[in-house]
């Protein structure tokens, strides 16, 4: 494209004095002038719906309306997309679809952790060894492992780290407890005669009334008629026909014959 550049001043020629020929307009001049005019005119473009062909260069253009059409796709280096469809331009642009897609396989660079809501934990960082809890739309919590030997406990409503649900066993009748961190041995001795927990085999007379499992009646009321054998001291009776039992016992069930009983000592 060239500008006009106009080659005859006409306008001196006025101030020139009567005769100079100088003064005199020629034809060649006015033929050179219109002959710039049509070379600048043919290498303008028209303000409207121009047409280009060659290479075109606009140092500067701003484009706020219209479309662009059968061009080539414009370079990302240029601030294209270097292509003429979506799936092109995102693979161009390492950019991945909005909505579900299979686009995204890996996320670096996250400087903010994803809340629950967007699929994540809420948190930067999770503390080693510690359980991890569910917290609803907020972070997830922590619960830490405490002392040695805690378990997991329920308060009914969240987890702690606390001590295991049996914490104690009461020793009883024959029967030794030792506790140690996360372990509980239990002991037994034999049990003695007329002690209590003990089992007698015996008479008991008919005022004693009606029996069931569980009822209970004094020690005294149960005798024996062998008369070589204690049912209350396991010992030979030497000779005596009966034996009174102490304490309290409880009826467990009858033995052979109307008042043979096996009873129990529970005081």
């Amino acid at each position: 494209m060239t500008n006009y550049v106009k080659s005859t001043n006409f306008a001196t020629k006025d101030n020139l004095a009567s005769g100079d020929p100088l003064k005199i307009v020629k034809g060649t001049e006015i033929n050179t002038e219109y002959d710039n005019i049509a070379i600048a005119v043919a290498t303008k473009a028209d303000t409207a719906s121009p047409t280009f062909t060659g290479t075109v260069t606009i140092p500067t253009v701003a484009i706020s309306a219209g479309t662009i059409t059968g061009i080539t796709d414009l370079a990302v280096a240029d601030g294209g997309t270097g292509a003429s469809t979506a799936t092109d331009a995102r693979t161009n642009l390492s950019a991945a679809k909005s909505g579900a897609n299979s686009d995204i396989t890996s996320i670096t660079g996250l400087t903010t952790a994803l809340t629950v809501a967007q699929g994540g934990t809420g948190a930067a960082t999770l503390t080693a060894n510690n359980v991890v809890l569910g917290n609803g739309t907020s972070a997830v919590q922590f619960v830490a492992p405490g002392t040695a030997g805690n378990v997991l406990v329920s308060n009914g409503s969240t987890w702690t780290s606390g001590g295991a649900g049996v914490t104690s066993v009461a020793a009883g009748s024959g029967i030794a407890v030792s506790a140690s961190t996360g372990a509980v041995t239990i002991s037994s001795t034999a049990l003695s005669f007329n002690t209590v927990g003990s089992y007698a085999i015996g008479q008991i007379p008919s005022n004693v009334g009606a029996l069931s499992p569980g009822s209970t009646f004094a020690g005294s009321a149960l005798r024996v008629t062998n008369s070589s054998y204690d049912a209350c001291t396991g010992l030979m009776a030497g000779g005596s026909t009966s034996f009174p039992c102490s304490g309290t016992y409880a009826f467990v069930g009858f033995l052979s014959g109307s008042y043979n009983v096996l009873a129990v000592r529970v005081s």
